[in-house]
Protein backbone atom coordinates (compact mmCIF):
# COMPACT_ATOMS: atom_id res chain seq x y z
CA UNK A 1 0.00 0.00 0.00
CA UNK A 2 1.76 2.96 -0.83
CA UNK A 3 2.00 6.24 1.30
CA UNK A 4 0.21 9.27 0.15
CA UNK A 5 3.35 12.08 -0.29
CA UNK A 6 0.94 15.34 0.69
CA UNK A 7 -1.11 13.65 3.21
CA UNK A 8 -1.07 15.77 6.25
CA UNK A 9 -3.48 15.69 9.92
CA UNK A 10 -6.61 17.93 9.81
CA UNK A 11 -7.92 17.07 12.81
CA UNK A 12 -6.87 15.20 16.10
CA UNK A 13 -8.78 14.62 18.87
CA UNK A 14 -6.89 13.60 21.40
CA UNK A 15 -3.56 12.33 22.23
CA UNK A 16 -3.99 8.71 21.37
CA UNK A 17 -5.96 9.60 17.96
CA UNK A 18 -2.66 12.39 16.99
CA UNK A 19 -0.07 9.44 17.81
CA UNK A 20 -1.92 7.34 15.71
CA UNK A 21 -1.58 9.46 12.68
CA UNK A 22 1.99 10.06 13.53
CA UNK A 23 2.99 6.69 13.92
CA UNK A 24 1.06 5.74 10.00
CA UNK A 25 2.64 9.20 8.77
CA UNK A 26 6.09 7.79 10.58
CA UNK A 27 5.42 3.96 8.86
CA UNK A 28 3.90 5.21 5.54
CA UNK A 29 1.10 2.37 6.52
CA UNK A 30 -2.13 1.56 8.56
CA UNK A 31 -5.86 1.59 7.80
CA UNK A 32 -6.31 5.17 7.20
CA UNK A 33 -3.38 5.40 5.00
CA UNK A 34 -5.53 2.09 2.92
CA UNK A 35 -8.66 3.25 3.54
CA UNK A 36 -7.97 6.88 1.61
CA UNK A 37 -5.73 4.84 -1.41
CA UNK A 38 -8.66 2.34 -1.55
CA UNK A 39 -11.59 5.08 -1.11
CA UNK A 40 -13.30 2.09 1.23
CA UNK A 41 -13.60 1.66 4.72
CA UNK A 42 -11.02 -0.50 6.73
CA UNK A 43 -12.25 -1.62 9.82
CA UNK A 44 -10.50 -3.67 11.89
CA UNK A 45 -12.48 -5.10 15.45
CA UNK A 46 -9.62 -6.72 17.26
CA UNK A 47 -6.25 -4.92 16.86
CA UNK A 48 -4.19 -7.22 19.56
CA UNK A 49 -2.91 -9.53 16.80
CA UNK A 50 -0.50 -8.36 14.45
CA UNK A 51 -2.49 -7.00 11.17
CA UNK A 52 -0.97 -8.85 7.85
CA UNK A 53 -0.87 -5.72 5.89
CA UNK A 54 0.66 -3.12 8.32
CA UNK A 55 3.27 -5.30 10.62
CA UNK A 56 5.25 -2.80 11.57
CA UNK A 57 2.35 -0.40 12.18
CA UNK A 58 0.56 -3.16 14.47
CA UNK A 59 3.46 -3.92 16.22
CA UNK A 60 4.41 -0.21 17.01
CA UNK A 61 0.69 0.49 17.76
CA UNK A 62 0.70 -2.32 20.81
CA UNK A 63 3.86 -1.09 21.95
CA UNK A 64 2.96 2.59 22.12
CA UNK A 65 -0.38 2.42 22.13
CA UNK A 66 -1.63 -0.91 24.30
CA UNK A 67 -4.70 0.72 24.86
CA UNK A 68 -6.66 1.27 21.04
CA UNK A 69 -8.02 -2.31 20.25
CA UNK A 70 -10.36 -1.15 16.90
CA UNK A 71 -9.43 0.62 14.64
CA UNK A 72 -12.18 2.34 12.00
CA UNK A 73 -11.26 4.32 8.55
CA UNK A 74 -13.46 5.61 6.73
CA UNK A 75 -12.95 7.18 3.29
CA UNK A 76 -13.28 11.06 3.12
CA UNK A 77 -14.42 11.23 -0.74
CA UNK A 78 -15.15 13.90 -3.16
CA UNK A 79 -17.24 12.67 -6.19
CA UNK A 80 -14.89 9.25 -6.87
CA UNK A 81 -11.86 10.67 -5.40
CA UNK A 82 -10.62 10.40 -2.00
CA UNK A 83 -9.51 13.58 0.23
CA UNK A 84 -8.23 11.61 3.11
CA UNK A 85 -9.52 9.33 5.67
CA UNK A 86 -11.57 9.64 9.41
CA UNK A 87 -9.83 6.93 11.78
CA UNK A 88 -11.16 5.66 14.66
CA UNK A 89 -10.47 4.19 17.68
CA UNK A 90 -11.69 2.44 20.40
CA UNK A 91 -10.15 1.02 23.68
CA UNK A 92 -12.34 -2.26 23.33
CA UNK A 93 -12.57 -4.85 20.45
CA UNK A 94 -15.84 -4.35 18.33
CA UNK A 95 -16.19 -5.29 14.84
CA UNK A 96 -18.75 -2.89 14.01
CA UNK A 97 -22.35 -3.80 12.58
CA UNK A 98 -23.77 -2.32 9.03
CA UNK A 99 -25.96 0.54 10.94
CA UNK A 100 -22.48 1.20 12.92
CA UNK A 101 -20.22 1.48 9.33
CA UNK A 102 -23.50 3.60 7.71
CA UNK A 103 -22.89 5.73 10.52
CA UNK A 104 -19.03 6.43 9.68
CA UNK A 105 -19.70 6.91 6.28
CA UNK A 106 -22.08 9.57 6.77
CA UNK A 107 -19.13 10.95 9.61
CA UNK A 108 -17.63 11.19 6.55
CA UNK A 109 -19.42 12.87 3.85
CA UNK A 110 -19.86 15.70 6.60
CA UNK A 111 -16.53 16.13 7.01
CA UNK A 112 -15.88 16.08 3.03
CA UNK A 113 -18.58 18.77 2.58
CA UNK A 114 -17.06 21.07 5.23
CA UNK A 115 -13.45 20.33 3.70
CA UNK A 116 -15.14 21.37 0.27
CA UNK A 117 -16.56 24.71 1.89
CA UNK A 118 -13.28 25.68 3.28
CA UNK A 119 -11.39 25.05 0.10
CA UNK A 120 -11.22 28.38 -0.67
CA UNK A 121 -9.43 29.36 2.85
CA UNK A 122 -7.35 25.72 2.69
CA UNK A 123 -5.62 27.23 -0.31
CA UNK A 124 -5.11 30.54 0.40
CA UNK A 125 -1.36 31.94 0.33
CA UNK A 126 -1.69 31.67 3.85
CA UNK A 127 -3.11 28.99 5.18
CA UNK A 128 -5.80 28.10 6.91
CA UNK A 129 -6.29 30.22 10.03
CA UNK A 130 -7.85 27.32 12.40
CA UNK A 131 -6.79 25.56 15.72
CA UNK A 132 -4.65 22.60 14.04
CA UNK A 133 -2.45 24.48 11.75
CA UNK A 134 0.39 24.91 14.53
CA UNK A 135 -0.37 20.75 14.88
CA UNK A 136 -0.15 20.17 10.98
CA UNK A 137 2.39 22.41 11.12
CA UNK A 138 4.54 20.41 13.37
CA UNK A 139 3.93 17.10 12.56
CA UNK A 140 3.75 16.89 8.84
CA UNK A 141 5.34 20.19 7.13
CA UNK A 142 8.03 20.37 9.01
CA UNK A 143 8.92 16.23 8.20
CA UNK A 144 8.56 17.04 4.25
CA UNK A 145 10.85 20.09 4.67
CA UNK A 146 12.99 18.27 6.61
CA UNK A 147 13.18 15.89 4.58
CA UNK A 148 13.54 18.23 1.65
CA UNK A 149 17.03 19.66 3.46
CA UNK A 150 18.24 15.90 4.35
CA UNK A 151 17.85 15.15 -0.04
CA UNK A 152 19.70 18.20 -0.79
CA UNK A 153 22.56 17.13 1.90
CA UNK A 154 22.28 13.59 0.86
CA UNK A 155 22.12 13.75 -3.01
CA UNK A 156 18.58 12.00 -2.73
CA UNK A 157 15.61 12.55 -3.98
CA UNK A 158 13.14 13.88 -0.88
CA UNK A 159 10.82 10.99 -0.94
CA UNK A 160 14.22 8.73 -0.38
CA UNK A 161 15.35 11.09 2.41
CA UNK A 162 11.40 10.89 3.73
CA UNK A 163 11.80 6.98 4.09
CA UNK A 164 15.45 7.17 5.90
CA UNK A 165 13.72 9.72 8.36
CA UNK A 166 11.08 7.44 9.01
CA UNK A 167 13.55 4.56 9.45
CA UNK A 168 15.68 6.72 11.84
CA UNK A 169 12.68 7.59 13.80
CA UNK A 170 11.42 4.07 13.93
CA UNK A 171 15.01 2.27 15.02
CA UNK A 172 15.56 5.18 17.74
CA UNK A 173 12.25 5.32 18.84
CA UNK A 174 12.30 9.55 18.30
CA UNK A 175 8.95 11.00 17.14
CA UNK A 176 9.66 11.99 13.35
CA UNK A 177 8.19 15.76 14.70
CA UNK A 178 11.25 15.61 16.62
CA UNK A 179 13.95 14.26 14.36
CA UNK A 180 12.36 16.55 11.58
CA UNK A 181 12.78 19.85 13.90
CA UNK A 182 16.85 18.54 14.18
CA UNK A 183 17.08 18.41 10.62
CA UNK A 184 15.25 21.45 9.32
CA UNK A 185 17.50 23.23 11.71
CA UNK A 186 21.14 21.44 10.76
CA UNK A 187 21.19 18.75 7.93
CA UNK A 188 24.54 17.74 8.95
CA UNK A 189 23.18 16.49 11.83
CA UNK A 190 22.13 13.32 10.09
CA UNK A 191 25.70 12.30 10.05
CA UNK A 192 26.42 12.78 13.82
CA UNK A 193 23.44 9.80 14.34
Amino acid sequence: MPHIAEAQLVCASDRVALRLEELQFEVGRGPGIACAVGASPVLVGDFREVHPLWPVFSTVVGEQLPQVRALWAFPVMSGYEALGSVLLYRTTPWYPHRKAVEQGMLAARAVARLLEDMETELLAEDGCDWEPQGMVDAHWLSAHRAAGALAEHLGLPSSEALLLMRARALSTGIPLPLLAADLARDPASWNDR
